[in-house]
């Protein structure tokens, strides 16, 4: 063996030449380089697709608010408006039992009105009663004493007073009010 050649063996190693060994090696730079690259990008895909996500999320969010938003104010006009329409239905129905309570308290006070005529006309009446019982009562008292007299021949004494009761009660009798007619 020659020099070179010896050279050459001892520059192996274990049966692998240097410009093997330098091969390899910068074959695993590359790599390692390469890997770490693939993972930059892997980390850079990752990150770019969460903050993507995070973007839609926050657009959906932000759609499906507003459209609650919507809704609920689409809601609250329907039931502000259907309760508005409750509301004037009870102030129609309100309206109108107050007019029927108006109408039965003027009924109300025209029939006072005319039970307080009534009343009157029943205590004129009532004075008029006592007044022809009276009258009556003077009147008979008058006859029996005409009969008296026709049966006693000529007791004037009795005459004279039922003559006198009947005077008195004629011309000092109250008048009585009639009843005035409406």
């Amino acid at each position: 063996m020659d020099k070179v050649e010896q050279a050459a063996e001892k520059l192996t190693y274990q049966g692998i030449a240097p410009w093997m060994i330098w091969v390899f090696f910068v074959a695993g730079i590359v790599l390692c380089v390469a890997i770490a690259a693939v993972w930059k990008v892997v980390d850079i895909s990752r990150n770019e697709k969460k903050r993507k996500q995070e973007e839609m999320t926050a657009i959906a969010e932000g759609v499906v608010q507003r459209k609650v938003d919507t809704l609920a104010e689409d809601i609250s006009q329907k039931v502000s408006t259907k309760m508005q329409d409750k509301f004037d239905a009870i102030d129609k129905k309100l309206e109108a039992d107050k007019v029927r309570i108006e109408q039965a308290e003027r009924r109300s006070n025209e029939h006072d009105k005319a039970l307080e005529r009534i009343e009157n006309t029943l205590e004129s009446v009532d004075a008029n009663i006592k007044d022809m019982h009276e009258g009556f009562t003077y009147l008979a008292r008058g006859t029996i004493a005409t009969l008296n007299h026709q049966q006693h021949n000529g007791n004037a004494e009795e005459l004279e007073e039922a003559a006198k009761e009947l005077n008195k009660y004629l011309t000092h009798r109250p008048i009585v009010p009639t009843p005035e007619k409406k």
